[in-house]
């Protein structure tokens, strides 16, 4: 844009005028409209002034007086419901009486307060006007009113006092009858009760009388019955307790009833006195209201009327002052559409023609300064544009070569991978789709191989993720190298590589590709200076063998694959139907498992254990069931092979510590105080490093210590390195007991018991199965107890199922068993009454052995289960 002074000298510019701005413009209508506000204001103001000064007499002067006469009103009627609950009160209670008591006289604290502050402010003398005088009077009775209710309220004393004696008499006859032997004796510790006749009618006549909380007909009844009572066993009485015993207890029967006939009298009398005083409060209330609160209200209202007239005369001036401003706005915005919106409005139209592609548009100039000179510099722009037009189509030749060079870069990318430059999945779709359709036009076999690194994540987690590419370019170099150069190789992604094998002769054929690809990968790698060995495992299929579309064929080499990492890795597989029905057994049943967790179909059962040595429970295992659609209860182990492998593990063990947790809580808080639960935790569940922190929020929330919680594990965590010893030192730290499970069955059972931070030791059924029949087993088993007691371990037999395994383990020492001998696994609701029972099952086998030993008797081969049986007492 030129300078003013280019402006000035150039004459092929036309000179400007002089306007007026935008801001001119706004200015003057902006003046005009605060002029009119203004004085619209001042009006209102003046008006204001007076609507505030009423209502600041109306403030100052006649809402405390109201306010003040409302409060004597309410503490009036405040102290005649305390007088009347004082009245109505029933209790025998010293310290309710006392309340009571206290609340009346805070009840005339507060309405002597009232009237004092009323009448503080009121002349005194003769020659006060007859308001003040009636009031004055008031204040008189109201006084008389509130001696009248103290003296009232003081009567029901009495009449409370009567009650609170009555009694006392009737519990301590009672109490009299029932050591006189009116409850009856207990014979030989025994449900059977011994008691005489007489004294359990007394007994019964008293507990009657005692009940009856009316003091009217019921109350006379029960005295009658109690009295006829006496009269009836009048003979047997006066020998035993005696004539001293029936003297007493005649006498305070004989006062109570004098204290509920002078209580029923007093009521008769304070019925009408209480109605009395009531109508003579109501009066007060409606005098107070006539004489204090009815004056300050009619000059609230006169005060009130005068502010509203002032507020009418105000908003009058407020709408006169708005009809002005709405005046002078239309003039100004006339004005302002005269001089600024018609010219923009050109303006507008002048550049849709310029969009629309007219070259040669100029814009009117008029308005304000500022629009004219947007004018100017529209025309000025209008002629830059048709001059860039032509530079523009010089460059749009340029840049239509730059994107097809770039359209054919990004198809490569599309279609490749960017790090080894292998085909991509896309272009192995498309290739494979072709593939197809060429063999079954040409009745030939295509082969797709399914390669997999084994192990690959350790290479990225330790040498780090560039290593990693190094590796997977390498291979793919290695791939090219020993494949067919008719072989398609293709990377889908992470570690895992296709090859597709067009013109494949055989399943011979296709698995002497496989090996090659084997063999190559197994040759080390040098990356980056560093020798690296590696290994891969491949799934093969066969089209139309094993399947005949694409999607079909990538699924029987994945399933293919899956089954050579479960071979061992480092190998490949060939598809076979089998491979699949065993693949497709395996999802519809993890996907049932997934489902069964979401639909809260898994329970936990309970089976109890009991401690020999003190034939009591000691507590009991949780064990996982799976509540199939047709009812049947399935155990876990058809389905935690899944579970683990699928990565639903973690969530199965949180759910059953949590849920075992909250069981054992129910349990203590039903009265089974030592409950203790133990839940089996493996050793990949210990390497998760929450496991331990899921232990202690489970423990927190349900508020059990830590010796309510066991955890059982196996001789695997010790192939799991450091970590799962801390975790079990932490679980150890807690309180939680530690158990190895199924010990006897693996290969390091003693070192497990060195170096494992556990306190119990559970041994495997399979070590005590015939302990009953074989002596050698027997003596086994006794071998590993006697060396867990020297260990100071405690000793849990599993799978005890005949009365001789439980015979001979009771001869080993302190020792606990668990099996369906005594307890087979049972819902929540039932474990306690379970373990009961269990409980007395055991002492009952434990004590037949023993009661025939102790008769001398002996049971041909069975003498050998009952060496060392002791004889155990009846308790």
């Amino acid at each position: 844009m030129q300078s003013a002074s280019e402006t000035a000298s150039d004459p092929a510019i036309p000179r400007r005028r002089w306007r007026l701005g935008i801001g001119a413009h706004l200015a003057l209508g902006l003046a005009a409209v605060a002029f009119v506000v203004l004085v619209g204001q001042l009006v209102a103001d003046n008006i204001t002034h007076t609507a505030a000064q009423a209502v600041r007499s109306l403030q100052l002067r006649y809402e405390p007086q109201a306010r003040l006469a409302g409060a004597i009103i309410e503490k009036l009627a405040a102290f005649d419901r305390a007088v009347e609950e004082s009245l109505g009160s029933e209790t025998t209670s010293v310290e309710a009486q006392h309340s009571v008591q206290a609340a009346l006289d805070a009840a005339a604290g507060d309405l002597n307060d009232a009237l004092t502050v009323w009448f503080e402010r009121m002349p005194r003398g003769a020659s006060v006007p007859p308001e003040a005088r009636n009031q004055q009077l008031l204040e008189q009775r109201i006084a008389a009113h509130v001696a009248a209710g103290r003296t009232l309220a003081g009567s029901s004393g009495a009449r409370q006092q009567w009650l609170r004696e009555r009694h006392e008499l009737l519990e301590a006859e009672g109490r009299r009858i029932t050591r006189a032997g009116g409850a009856g004796l207990a014979i030989n510790d025994t449900a059977v009760v011994v008691a005489r006749k007489s004294l359990m009618e007394l007994s019964q006549a008293a507990a009657g009388l005692r009940s009856v909380a009316d003091l009217g007909d019921a109350a006379a009844r029960a005295e009658h019955e109690f009295a006829a009572t006496l009269d009836r066993n009048d003979a047997e009485l006066m020998h035993s307790p005696g004539a001293a015993w029936m003297e007493i207890v005649r006498e305070d029967f004989n006062r109570s009833v004098s204290l509920r006939n002078q209580v029923n009298r007093f009521d008769a009398s304070n019925a009408r006195d209480r109605h009395d005083f009531l109508s003579a409060g109501s009066g007060l209330i409606s005098d107070a209201q006539t004489l204090l609160q009815e004056p300050a209200r009619q000059a609230l209202s006169a005060a009130a009327q005068r502010a509203a007239q002032a507020a009418t005369n105000a908003q009058r001036a407020l709408v006169s002052t708005g009809i002005a401003v709405v005046v002078v706005v239309l003039l100004v915005s006339l004005l302002l559409a005269l001089r600024i919106s018609l010219p923009v409005r050109r303006l507008m139209v002048a550049t849709r023609r310029l969009t629309a592609g007219e070259r040669d548009v100029s814009a009117r100039g008029g308005g304000s300064a500022e629009i004219a000179e947007l004018a100017e510099a529209f025309n000025a722009m209008a002629a830059k544009i048709s001059d860039a037009e032509a530079d523009l189509r010089a460059h749009q030749a340029v840049l239509e070569q730059n994107v097809e060079d770039r359209t054919r870069a990004l198809h490569h990318l599309a279609h490749h991978d960017p790090l080894t430059e292998l085909p991509n999945r896309r272009q192995l779709t498309a290739r494979l789709a072709a593939a197809l359709a060429m063999a079954a036009h040409a009745e030939r076999r295509c082969a797709l191989l399914f390669v997999d690194l084994d192990n690959f994540k350790s290479v990225n987690d330790t040498l780090g993720h560039k290593f990693g590419d190094r590796v997977l370019q390498l291979v793919g170099l290695r791939l090219r190298e020993a494949l067919e150069p008719s072989a398609f190789i293709a990377r889908l992604g992470g570690d895992e590589f296709t090859v597709l094998i067009e013109d494949a002769v055989s399943a011979e054929h296709v698995c002497e590709q496989a090996a090659k690809v084997i063999e190559a990968l197994q040759k080390p790698l040098l990356v980056d200076g560093r020798q690296l060995s590696t290994s891969a495992s491949i799934g093969a299929t066969l089209y139309p063998d094993h399947a005949r579309d694409a999607d079909a064929l990538l699924r029987t080499a994945d399933v293919a694959l899956f089954h050579a990492k479960d071979l061992g890795r480092n190998r490949f597989a060939m598809y076979t139907p089998e491979l699949y029905d065993l693949a497709a057994h395996r999802f519809r049943l993890e996907q049932a498992l997934r489902r069964a967790v979401e639909d809260g179909d898994l329970l936990l059962m309970y089976q109890p254990q009991i401690a020999l040595h003190t034939l009591e429970p000691a507590g009991v295992e949780a064990l996982l069931r799976w509540r199939k659609g047709d009812g049947r209860i399935a155990s876990a182990s058809e389905f935690i092979e899944i579970a683990e492998a699928t990565g639903l593990m973690r969530e199965l063990t949180t759910w059953a510590l949590r849920s075992a947790t909250a069981t054992v809580k129910a349990w203590r808080a039903m009265g089974w105080h030592n409950a203790s639960v133990a839940i089996n935790v493996s050793a990949m569940q210990l390497l998760d490093g929450s496991f331990v922190d899921h232990v202690i929020e489970a423990l927190s929330v349900t508020g059990l210590p830590g010796d309510a919680l066991e955890i059982e594990i196996t001789e695997t965590v010790i192939q799991t390195a450091p970590a799962t010893l801390a975790a079990l030192q932490r679980l150890r730290a807690l309180d939680v007991a530690v158990a190895l499970d199924d010990f006897g069955t693996g290969y390091s059972s003693l070192a497990s018991l060195a170096q494992l931070p556990i306190n119990r030791v559970k041994l495997d059924r399979t070590l005590i199965e015939e302990i009953d029949h074989n002596p050698r087993s027997a003596a086994i088993a006794r071998s590993v107890i006697a060396l867990c007691h020297g260990l100071g371990l405690e000793v849990v037999a599993e799978g005890v199922e005949r009365p001789g395994q439980l015979v001979l383990l009771g001869q080993c020492g302190p020792i606990t068993v668990q099996g369906f001998l005594l307890a087979a696994p049972v819902e929540m609701q039932l474990t306690a009454q379970t373990a009961e029972t269990a409980a007395a099952r055991a002492r009952t086998l434990l004590q037949a052995p023993a009661d025939q030993a102790a008769q001398g008797t002996r049971a041909g081969d069975g003498s050998l289960l009952f060496v060392g049986a002791k004889a155990r007492r009846r308790p």
